[in-house]
């Protein structure tokens, strides 16, 4: 019967087999075919595999040495020049290349902005130059000054950098002037939050080594001097001249649109343009420079298409583009040079120099070279939402527009007479649609891993205000600024602030739809690395196997909940707590807003306020502390004193303490877990996970951040 049953199922199993084969060999070839048909895009993932590089420098626990970093590229460069004929080692050694080169430019901006960093608060006279300087709404001055001298700091200890506010009624200060005035300095403040938004790492990469503000008035102890210097007075002086043409709040959004000064914009209306989905024209990019240097380009080439025989013997195209080019670095100037801002001027540069090479401007490659060119120079914008956004962007749009049945209907017969224009009228409507449908589902998860926020409505915000933007804002903009040495800008900062006044009523609408601005828990930063992987591998290639893209950006999107969040929240000064009740919510220990009650809530996609937050049944508060009380979950106490940490330690499972607590105390203590004050001035902000028996799991911010150079050991703190 064995032999019956061997004999019987034999066939089956050497039938299943072939099949397998045959389907393995079809897969194959297939692929081989996909990845013959795409060898020509390999290019396209040089900057990918560099991100990766620079991604591995900022997830490393500890400052990798300056000869560590550079001993991988010549390694790797050694095994893809002998790999560098074989079809699968030689691109798989080239992208290894690639991310020892990203790891290398990483270190070596590190060492090229390092600066010393304030290591605890101090107060003092301080002598620096004005380097940038921008008003707010209220008034009040924001500026970044190089100190030249602190109290009793040594010039060795002296930080490069340091942003200071001014509230002060009457204060001035002037780009290049050298100013004394008396301030209070402290260290880069830390996340609210273990993984939380990291402002001492920004700040490090950008030399600022303190923050603070001033007691007393600037006064200014030398003029301004210096080419660059005079540059920023022309920035503040266009920019003062806009919001005393214009006026209002459309005068201070049009003089950010054109200088960046974005300080002066009042809360409400940022609030409205970010939820109508287009707060991304606030910020001098892509878009910017593509409408203000792609309207130059336009006018320039028309008008000399209109002389006589000019346009038959010369390449007024390429003069156009030569013009535009200058048109964009000036505007890169006067608009204070910000990181967005460097990185679409080298994009349209880079797309104007392919028309003077006669190239196409707008494809992936030169995308992609931009994006090779920013990592290089500035590696920290990998992990910023503006380059992750920027080039999500346009990488989408630029699949979009290359594909296949877009390009059929780009390309298809054209009408003529009353049916073209009624034909360019419907595609123009269908541009701007598709646009902003692709751009925003290509930035939409990006920005809800950033920020927490998605605008339900961006479609009908974009569509109601781009034309507005495209067609009178930024033209208008271009020709104010062409014509303001003379005098004559009067008529075009009318019609550009009247093109604000429109789109700011579009926001306004948009953002009065129920619904339009939602908030959404963080996710882990895995549900954001697989779904840009998946999305890579949909667009940069252009055979099918692209859709395979499709199976990480579903994971990714399903990780988005996949995080258990924290039971307790301290932040990194212990004057703040948060609990988790039964129902899910936080509940906060003070009703009073911070920047860390709004983080911690704005990360939970809570839409409450601290003052609503603070409101719970559960927690009673006194002048000795708070306690946490709810049936079936721990007894949590949040002491002020020593004598509060004695008495809720015999009635509370969970004990922290805004105070240093003695080690006797310490050890007589019968709550399960006591922290003090002690342990969050090492730490800094940090969460506590109970398990179902009630076992902490305790998360730091020093913890998750590692031993970087950022990080202070002391926090700053006193």
């Amino acid at each position: 019967m064995a032999i019956a049953a061997d004999g019987h199922w034999r066939p089956a199993l050497l039938r299943l087999a072939g099949g397998i084969r045959e389907a393995l060999g079809a897969c194959t070839s297939w692929l081989r075919a996909s990845y013959a048909a795409d060898n020509d895009r390999l290019f396209l993932w040089i900057p990918v595999f560099m991100g990766a590089g620079i991604a591995l420098y900022f997830g490393l626990g500890f400052e990798p040495p300056f000869w560590a970093a550079l001993l991988p590229p010549p390694v790797a460069a050694w095994f893809a020049w002998r790999a560098r004929h074989r079809p699968l080692a030689g691109p798989i050694s080239m992208a290894l290349l690639c991310v020892a080169v990203g790891l290398v430019a990483a270190v070596l901006r590190f060492h090229a902005v390092a600066a010393p960093v304030l290591e605890r608060p101090m107060s003092g006279d301080l002598v620096g130059h004005v380097l940038t300087v921008e008003r707010t709404e209220t008034g009040a001055l924001s500026a970044v000054l190089a100190p030249v001298s602190f109290g009793k700091l040594s010039s060795e200890s002296l930080p490069a950098k340091v942003r200071l506010n001014v509230r002060l009624r009457g204060a001035a200060l002037r780009p290049g002037a050298e100013v004394r005035l008396r301030a209070r300095l402290m260290p880069p403040p830390e996340p609210v939050l273990p993984n939380g938004f990291d402002f001492a790492r920004q700040a490090w990469f950008s030399s600022i080594g303190a923050v603070g503000f001033a007691y007393t008035a600037p006064e200014e102890v030398a003029p301004p001097s210096g080419a660059g210097q005079l540059l920023t007075v022309l920035r503040m002086k266009i920019g003062e001249r806009m919001r005393t043409r214009i006026g209002g709040t459309s005068g201070a959004v049009a003089a950010a649109l054109v200088t960046g000064e974005r300080a002066s914009i009042p809360d409400e209306i940022s609030a409205d343009l970010r939820a109508a989905g287009i707060y991304h024209v606030l910020s001098i990019s892509g878009l910017h420079m593509v409408l203000f240097a792609g309207s130059l380009f336009w006018a320039v080439r028309a008008f000399l298409v209109l002389l006589p025989g000019l346009a038959l013997r010369y390449p007024v195209k390429k003069w156009a583009a030569a013009v535009a080019i200058l048109g964009a670095t000036f505007y890169l100037l006067i608009s204070g040079a910000a990181v967005a801002t460097q990185r679409a001027w080298i994009m349209i540069c880079l797309m104007f120099l392919a028309v003077l090479l006669d190239r196409p401007a707008l494809s992936m490659r030169n995308v992609m070279l931009a994006a090779t060119v920013i990592l290089l120079w500035r590696p920290e914008s990998l992990i910023g939402a503006s380059f992750q956004m920027s080039f999500a962007a346009v990488i989408a749009l630029i699949a979009f527009y290359e594909s296949e049945p877009v390009r059929r209907w780009s390309s298809r017969p054209r009408a003529a007479g009353l049916e073209a224009a009624a034909s360019r009228g419907i595609a123009y409507i269908l541009g701007i649609a598709s646009t902003s449908i692709v751009a925003g589902t290509a930035t939409g998860v990006i920005a809800a891993f950033h920020f927490n926020r998605i605008a339900i409505y961006g479609l009908a915000g974009n569509m109601a205000a781009m034309p507005i933007v495209g067609i009178v804002v930024m033209p208008m903009a271009l020709l104010a600024l062409l014509l303001m040495p003379f005098g004559l800008d009067g008529p075009a900062l009318w019609v550009m602030g009247k093109g604000v006044d429109g789109m700011l009523i579009v926001a306004r609408e948009v953002a009065a739809w129920q619904g339009a601005d939602r908030l959404v828990p963080a996710a882990p930063l895995s549900a954001l690395v697989v779904a840009v992987l998946g999305a890579l591998w949909l667009t940069l290639w252009r055979a099918n196997w692209r859709y395979a893209g499709l199976v990480p950006l579903a994971v990714g999107l399903g990780l988005w909940g996949s995080v258990t969040p924290p039971d307790i929240l301290i932040d990194r000064d212990a004057a703040l707590f948060a609990v988790r009740t039964a129902d899910g919510n936080l509940a906060l220990t003070a009703p009073r807003p911070s920047y860390a009650a709004e983080q911690w809530l704005r990360y939970e996609g809570d839409a409450r306020t601290a003052r609503e937050a603070a409101r719970s049944e559960f927690i009673d508060c006194d002048p000795e502390g708070c306690l946490y009380r709810e049936d079936g979950r721990p007894a949590i106490a949040f002491s002020s004193n020593i004598a509060a940490v004695v008495e809720d330690c015999d009635k509370a499972d969970i004990v922290i303490a805004r105070v240093p607590v003695p080690r006797r105390i310490r050890n007589e203590c019968s709550a399960r877990l006591l922290l003090d004050y002690f342990f969050f001035w090492r730490n800094g902000a940090t969460t506590v996970t109970l398990a179902p028996d009630g076992t902490p799991h305790i998360v730091t911010a020093r913890e998750v951040r590692g031993a970087r150079p950022w990080v202070q050991r002391s926090s700053g703190r006193q």
